[in-house]
């Protein structure tokens, strides 16, 4: 292949020789003037210093109103803990003491993630309350005390607490650069001594000038320093170790392989079961009941003809099992309308009543793994119930939510909920254990609550992006 090559416009006839034509021109040094006409550019070296210095001075500015505000939080932090402790076996008042200390700790780890956040963009997802797994007022008190042990809610506590601590130390520290400048131009102001405004000491003039310098260059490398030791107990604090995350990535991983692996054999397994039990008895009755009608439809074609309806209604009835168990490995419908349809034809199909309550925005649509994952585990929970739950109605409700369990992306979360008699358990095989499989190998989380009596709750979120 050959290429043609435009030749150059000759240059401008000038005093000086022109340069060769396969020279390239320089461009102007970075950081440099462009020409008389071109702008200006900044290397990205000074960019990043300018960056690094208006993130200390932004650091060393919130450190100071923590130091201050820190002080009182924890200070009120520390009278709800004495206050509940110490009355707690008072008519049960301290509990209400505690449990605003657990909600007044979420408040101020969630404040400090934020601030360290737009401070060093460091990527940090947003802190989120714990959720309750179970319900009524025993999952309410499990919810608090899943979140008075939440890891990252210490940590944004134990962040607060070092920011506090640093401020304390920022704010004299101001005061000494103010004070140190004061004393550089004391040998202006006359007189013998010099008092310093901030902490009231007396300087002499012929020392001013040399103790103002120094106290300026110590008070700013404090600064300088309080402020690099902010960004770096902030990281190690609140940004979890790179080694720790991969090991938890793999972890994770490792267990969606296995789930995958685990309900595909379960689905498998179902599959040959519903055939085995189902449709090939009812194949086999089929050909069966021709047979004989070929040979009555000499001698007794009304009987024939009987046997030939039975047939024909027997296939019909294999037709609609096996268009049943296509749909249990795949509904179209969830890929042509999306998660709302497909629910709702699913509701109509059951043989229990059921009140189906989806709230997912307009035109939004998850991936096909999460979609899939929570139809099924909703068509699972639909069959359960109305094979042993012994319910007259179940309760679907889908919900589209924002979940740190995920790294704050969308989740698709759904509960089943039957009024049935209760007393469901995971059994290896069974389909519940489908369930949990199915959820997990899409990256997603179950949970079961069934007391004896009823009702019979089922849980499950997925993250939308699985």
């Amino acid at each position: 292949m050959t290429t043609a090559s435009i030749p150059a416009p000759l240059p401008a006839a000038t005093s000086e020789a022109a340069p060769a034509p396969s020279a390239t021109p320089v461009p102007p040094a970075v950081g440099t003037a462009a020409g008389p006409a071109g702008p200006a550019t900044t290397s990205p070296s000074a960019r990043s210093r300018r960056g690094r210095t208006a993130r200390a001075l932004g650091a060393l500015a919130q450190l100071a109103a923590v130091g201050v505000v820190g002080s009182v939080i924890f200070g009120v932090l520390a009278t709800l803990l004495s206050l509940g402790i110490s009355l707690v076996l008072l008519f049960g008042i301290g509990l209400l003491f505690l449990l605003a200390f657990v909600y007044a700790l979420y408040a101020t780890a969630w404040l400090e993630y934020e601030r360290v956040e737009g401070l060093y963009r460091y990527g940090l997802p947003a802190l989120r309350a714990r959720r309750r797994d179970r319900p009524g007022f025993a999952g309410w008190l499990r919810s608090v005390w899943d979140q008075f042990t939440d890891g990252p809610m210490w940590r944004g506590i134990a962040s607060a607490a070092v920011s506090t601590i640093l401020g304390l130390f920022v704010l004299p520290l101001v005061g000494g650069l103010a004070s140190s400048l004061v004393l550089l131009f004391a040998p202006l102001l006359g007189g013998d001594t010099v008092r310093v405004p901030v902490t009231g000491l007396h300087v002499a003039v012929e020392w001013a000038l040399l103790v103002g310098v120094l106290g300026l260059i110590v008070c700013a490398a404090l600064l300088a320093g309080i402020a690099v030791l902010h960004g770096v107990l902030t990281r190690a604090i609140l940004v979890p170790n790179r080694e720790a995350q991969l090991v938890e990535q793999a972890r994770e991983a490792g267990t969606q392989r296995e789930s995958a692996v685990r309900a595909g054999e379960l689905e498998r397994t179902r599959i040959e079961r519903d055939l085995h039990d189902g449709v090939q008895p009812r194949l086999v009755s089929v050909a069966m009941t021709l047979g004989l009608a070929q040979q009555k439809i000499d001698d007794d074609p009304t009987a024939a003809q009987a046997l030939i309806d039975e047939a024909h209604t027997s296939t019909k009835a294999a037709i609609t099992e096996l268009r049943q168990l296509a749909r249990g490995i795949h509904a179209s419908v969830l890929d042509d309308r999306g998660l709302d349809a497909a629910l709702s034809a699913l509701a109509a199909r059951s043989h229990v009543p059921v009140l189906l309550d989806v709230r997912l925005p307009p035109g939004g649509r998850c991936s096909r793994t999460a979609e899939a994952a929570v139809y099924f585990a909703i068509a699972e929970a639909l069959t359960n119930a109305a094979k042993h739950s012994r319910a007259g109605e179940v309760r679907v409700v889908v919900r589209l939510r924002d979940d740190a369990a995920v790294g704050g992306r969308p989740t698709l979360w759904a509960r089943v909920e039957d009024n049935g008699v209760g007393g469901a358990r995971v059994l290896p095989g069974g389909g519940l254990d489908g369930i949990a499989n199915r959820i997990t190998a899409a990256g997603g989380a179950s949970r079961l609550d069934s007391p004896a009596g009823g009702p019979t709750t089922l849980e499950v979120s997925v993250p939308c992006a699985s």
